[in-house]
């Protein structure tokens, strides 16, 4: 007869390779860059320079592009990509919200245009629908206003109380459109998701606290999952969770990463891929953290960390898709924006069988769950590499796990 026993690895996850890449300077601690992934797999990020009045496009890492000056309101910015392929870029000026166009996977710029938006300040969120329908909002005081239509023909004040802020949007497949947000209405601070109606009315809101003041990011898969980041505690965080949502509303208690958080961490976001592959980004301790789910958000797989450059103030990410797939991660380190790609973990489960007496063990390389084929574990002095489902045939010892375009792992065999 054949047993099978399992047993979980101990894992010690190493930082990424790749080093942080400067691409934006004469920024200001308040800057959070917008990124976007194009249809043609292009990464365009856009922000603001607010001391020189600029808005500017960063595309595939060359040096950035200056598409507006002497803004005297220049401020956040948002990039989305509508279903035909073009590419809108909201940006505030002395008017209140203005857009640039690009039809041509972000190389050229047309514009800009002016919205019906004549509040100053940041455009804090945008998103797209299914049909092309883009949404942005803005926020102030007593106000999160929620912007429909390219131009921003509709408005509705979607957060009355004083005051909302880091608002973040989402459409989902169905069309339903969300806004989630950090409000300081209450003492102890909030974290607020809301589902818009037809009019862009608010339902009933999920609040979620205590919380200190952090970003609430939100973000929407193509399988009709949206997602909820949020970091409970206050005065201090004392994890992380991201809350998948459907329909409206919270479908199950979500995935917690525990940890001790100090000062203003964690700065957090958000991001899916073209694979559907969900990402959670953030900062602790220094370093920057991220782990990856494949499974619409029901668990993660391993978390991966790197050092940080320096003391950093906002954060954007974005989902690479492909065989594999990485992050696109850009961070705000006071006066410059600096990049990295950072790529998803590898975990190991080290399992036994026994035939006839005759004990064998084994190693599978996973991410979140899913088997990595063609791995190779090294354990020894040897490399013995993986069949189609991430296994191998292992002895006892130490070792390490390592495939291509993943971080790689250590783990023990008994």
């Amino acid at each position: 007869m054949l047993r099978v026993a399992v047993a979980l690895a101990a894992l010690a996850f190493t930082p990424s390779a790749a080093a942080w890449t400067p691409v934006g300077s004469g920024v200001q601690n308040t800057v959070v860059p917008s990124i976007v992934v194009t249809q043609a797999g292009t990464v365009l990020a856009s922000y603001e320079s607010p001391l020189a009045g600029t808005i500017s496009v960063v595309r595939q890492g060359a040096p950035p592009q200056v598409l507006v000056t002497g803004d005297p309101a220049a401020n956040r910015t948002q990039l989305v990509q509508q279903p035909n392929g073009a590419l809108q870029l909201y940006f505030p000026n002395a008017q209140g919200v203005a857009r640039l166009t690009s039809t041509d996977d972000g190389r050229t710029w047309t514009g800009p245009s002016q919205t019906q938006s004549h509040t100053l300040g940041p455009v804090n969120g945008a998103a797209v629908a299914a049909d092309g329908t883009v949404y942005f909002a803005q926020d102030g005081t007593g106000f999160v206003n929620v912007f429909r239509g390219l131009d921003g023909t509709q408005v509705q004040n979607v957060y009355t109380r004083c005051c909302g802020y880091h608002e973040s949007l989402a459409v989902d497949t169905a069309g339903l459109v969300q806004v989630a947000l950090y409000s300081n209405a209450d003492p102890d601070g909030a974290a607020v998701y809301e589902a818009l109606g037809p009019d862009l009315t608010p339902g009933a809101p999920t609040v979620l606290k205590p919380v200190a003041e952090h970003e609430a990011p939100l973000v929407a898969d193509r399988s009709g999952n949206t997602f909820l980041a949020w970091a409970p505690g206050y005065p201090a965080a004392v994890s992380l969770s991201v809350v998948p949502v459907r329909g409206g509303g919270p479908s199950g208690d979500g995935v917690t990463f525990r940890g001790t958080f100090t000062g203003a961490d964690p700065h957090m976001a958000l991001a899916v891929d073209a694979n559907d592959r969900l990402w959670l980004v953030w900062t602790q301790g220094g370093r920057l953290h991220a782990a990856r789910s494949r499974s619409h958000g029901l668990h993660f797989g391993a978390t991966v960390t790197t050092t940080l450059p320096g003391t950093v103030y906002q954060l954007a990410a974005a989902g690479i898709g492909g065989t594999v797939g990485h992050a696109q991660v850009v961070v705000n380190a006071g006066t410059t924006l600096q990049t990295e790609n950072v790529e998803p973990g590898l975990s190991v489960r080290v399992f036994r069988t026994t035939k006839k007496k005759r004990v064998t063990w084994w190693a599978q390389a996973l991410d979140d769950g899913f088997a990595v084929p063609h791995a190779r574990f090294r354990l020894r002095g040897r490399t013995i590499a993986a069949d189609g489902n991430g296994k191998a045939k292992v002895p006892a010892g130490r070792g390490t796990a390592a495939a291509q375009g993943y971080v790689s792992a250590s783990f023990r065999v008994p």
